[in-house]
């Protein structure tokens, strides 16, 4: 009986980790991803040729450039709302940091659609689903 109390428990155990992991973008990854969707309004399909480009920005320093902390482009994403999955080093998103992640869809090597407004990614929210909307470039 002792025996199968601990077979059960050890289960359990092993479930519970599973289920605690972050999400997967890559076989083999272990780490942290930001995901979500990203969405317009406009009524206009994306050709098969446009790229998604997601990055994760830290913005602390007002008087300095943001810094790129990870970045990822996917091909031919398909029509809105597009899925991604962002991965990141586990050391990038901080309480004593401000983290941005940014969306822009290039269709031909120019900007059809960006994030204008700053999407804040804290400790609290960076494991929930993101919605990122963009506009259209100008």
């Amino acid at each position: 009986m002792k025996a199968i109390f601990t077979l059960v428990l050890a289960a359990a155990v092993m479930l519970g980790a599973a289920g605690c992991r972050s999400k997967s973008s890559a076989p083999g990854y272990r780490g942290p991803v930001i995901f979500g969707t990203v969405m317009y309004k406009a009524r206009i399909a994306l050709p098969p040729d446009a790229v998604l480009t997601m990055r994760l920005l830290d913005v602390t320093r007002r008087d300095a450039p943001a810094v790129v902390l990870t970045e990822k482009s996917v091909s031919g994403p398909g029509q809105p709302p597009l899925a991604f999955e962002l991965p990141y080093p586990p050391e990038a998103v901080r309480p004593d940091r401000r983290t941005v992640v940014e969306a822009r869809i290039e269709v031909a090597g120019r900007t059809r659609f960006y994030s204008p407004t700053a999407h804040v990614v804290t400790t609290e929210t960076v494991m929930q689903p993101q919605e990122i909307w963009v506009e259209p470039a100008p």
